[in-house]
């Protein structure tokens, strides 16, 4: 991942001396609307006023429209297992999956400013972090569902806030790593003169954050966030429709209204569904994530990117807007409050500990570590033991096998289509700009709302779902591989690619010396991603009903989904640990050792 660092939006030019008999030029302090009048200012500014208060007050109604019931007392014998699939219950429904969406993001974002800083600031609590993210996003979001589900319905018995938290908390788990591991990265690679500036200038801890953390981390945060939050619309459908101990619970929302539709096998419903979906995914990339896009450029370094740099209208309306600035002058004191908090411990000199002692503390953490690791590894076979058996163990590898080769197979096709398609878009600017939106609106859409039609063609046909399964699972992965590709291609420098033209290389020598090593690490990034959210799929793509018919594929996802359905805990411990290490040892074996080889031998520094 290439070094982000902050940078001025705008430049002010210097104004040159009078002696030379230029005039010199007087630099506004609005900034983008310096070559308006006074009164056209003052227009604007009072009319963008007048619509982001009116935004932010239609904002505040949802929240209370949406939020009404969450509360509500409701007994596990009175909760429903399927929603209406009437559809004027769509707006409403639409805004509950919405909110649980932002609440996830919000979380996830959280998380990773907290303990991505802790990881990459404090060295022995990093040996633990790392490793550990490393294992948990390696973890299928059902896993996380179905071992916390008990959790949260008995923090909070006899209303529906245990089942709404715990729909949060699995949208979380499917968002929450990548931001946390793209925030990390982004600290550890910050150029060493500004880490040298700030220490100079005896920034507080406050500070430093906001001042040089985030604003460096800022772009890669924004896009990696952007990415996931399109992950977490895939397991809309599994997080709003819960079955714990043979007892299904749905919550209002478009994934449960989807699961309805396709349990009744109303194929209009469902396409209604899959359109109003559609709506809010493209609504949400035009009022969220293209004015943070927008905002997140000014965060890049260097001026060699060929495209034209974001554009929004909301992102224009809030920059001409007043109320952004008055709310950062309400916040002002806390700001104040805080940066005195940390300053004096940011500012302090510790001498330097002895070595002894740093390395008695070295020892002492890791057999606590290794002591708490070992009796939780020692319950957890002696629970399986007890539950489903150990033997559950070689049946789950070898359906794991199984996925695993649906997988290979996914990334294989995903290459040869995606590559050459993403090269394209990425060497032309004009393609770029109409194709990448209409990429990200499709990453974003959740493939399993289109299983039941799915369903619907394999039942017809006769097709077996273990050959739809590949099928299914892509429809889902293969758009990482595509969005990565299209990143290396455009961020190959025009030197290099005029330098191939002017060798008169042919096409297929600009290829093989040029264009497939320039994106070769996009192309690692976007298989590893893709592989991850194929083992994911597995689950919800090795089982699809459609109307009374049940289609199931041999494999670990079938394994892990019919067990939770079934309420094996036992078992589905057991695939979703199977599940871990076939993702761990693969990241580890076959992924590190390719990203090591681009970034030796086909990185452009």
């Amino acid at each position: 991942m290439r070094s982000q660092t902050a940078r001025a939006p705008h430049r002010m030019h210097k104004p040159m001396d009078a002696a030379e008999g230029v005039t010199p030029v007087t630099v506004s302090p609005i900034g983008p609307f310096s070559g308006y009048g006074p009164a056209l200012r003052a227009r604007d500014q009072r009319v963008a006023d007048i619509a982001v208060l009116a935004g932010v007050a239609v904002l505040f109604w949802l929240l209370i429209v949406l939020t009404r019931g969450a509360a509500t007392p409701v007994g596990p014998e009175l909760a429903p297992a399927q929603v209406s699939t009437d559809p004027s219950q769509l707006p409403y429904y639409a805004g509950r999956s919405l909110l649980r969406m932002f609440l996830a993001l919000a979380a996830a974002t959280l998380f990773a400013f907290v303990v991505a800083t802790a990881a990459a600031r404090l060295p022995r609590a990093g040996r633990v972090i790392i490793p550990a993210l490393d294992v948990l996003q390696s973890v299928p979001v059902l896993g996380f569902l179905s071992v916390t589900i008990g959790l949260w319905l008995t923090l909070f018995p006899g209303t529906s806030l245990g089942r709404e938290i715990a729909a949060i908390f699995a949208i979380f788990t499917s968002q929450v790593w990548n931001m946390t591991f793209a925030f990390y990265q982004s600290l550890i690679t910050q150029p060493r003169d500004l880490d040298e500036a700030s220490r100079m200038l005896r920034l507080s801890q406050w500070q430093r954050f906001w001042q040089l953390d985030a604003p460096h981390g800022a772009f890669p945060l924004v896009w990696n966030g952007m990415m996931s939050f399109g992950g977490g619309w895939f397991f809309l459908i599994a997080s709003e429709v819960i079955t714990v101990h043979h007892r299904t619970y749905a919550l209002p929302g478009l994934g449960s209204y989807a699961a309805a539709a396709a349990a009744r096998a109303e194929p209009s419903r469902l396409l209604l569904a899959a359109i109003v979906l559609i709506v809010l995914v493209v609504g949400v990339n035009f009022v969220f994530w293209r004015p943070l896009t927008a905002w997140a450029e000014r965060f890049r370094a260097g001026d060699t990117d060929t495209a034209e740099p974001q554009r929004s209208v909301v992102f224009d309306l809030l920059r001409r807007s007043a109320v952004p600035g008055l709310l950062a002058r309400l916040l002002h004191p806390v700001w104040e409050v805080l940066d005195r908090a940390t300053r004096r411990r940011g500012s302090r000199r510790h001498p330097r500990a002895h070595r002894r002692r740093h390395r008695a503390a070295d020892i002492t953490i890791t057999t606590l570590v290794t002591a708490v690791l070992a009796w939780g590894v020692i319950a957890m076979l002696s629970y399986i033991s007890r539950e489903a058996g150990l033997g559950q163990f070689a049946t789950a590898a070898g359906l794991g096998l199984v996925t695993f080769a649906r997988v290979l197979v996914l990334l294989v096709l995903g290459t040869v289509v995606w590559v050459p398609i993403g090269v394209w878009i990425g060497l032309n600017p004009r393609v770029t700009r109409v194709a990448q939106p209409i990429v990200q609106v499709l990453a974003s859409f959740p493939a399993n709302f289109l299983f039941p039609f799915a369903a619907i063609v394999l039942l017809s046909t006769g097709i077996s779902l273990n050959w739809g399964g590949i099928l299914l699972m892509s429809l889902g992965a293969q758009w990482y591989i595509l969005f990565n590709v299209i990143a290396g291609a455009a961020a190959i420098p025009i030197d290099l690619r005029e330098a191939a033209q002017s060798m008169r290389l042919t096409r297929a020598e600009t290829w093989r010396k040029l264009i497939l090593p320039a994106v070769f690490g996009s192309w690692v990034t976007g298989a590893l991603t893709a592989a991850g959210g194929a083992w994911n799929a597995s689950i919800v793509a090795e089982v699809v009903s459609y109307g009374g018919e049940t289609l199931t594929a041999t494999g670990l996802g079938a394994y892990i989904a019919e067990a939770t359905r079934h309420g094996d805990f036992g078992q589905v411990l057991v695939g979703v640990l199977v599940m871990s290490v076939y993702v761990v040892a693969l990241n580890r074996l076959l992924w590190r050792r390719l990203y090591a080889l681009a970034e030796q031998r086909f990185s452009f520094t």
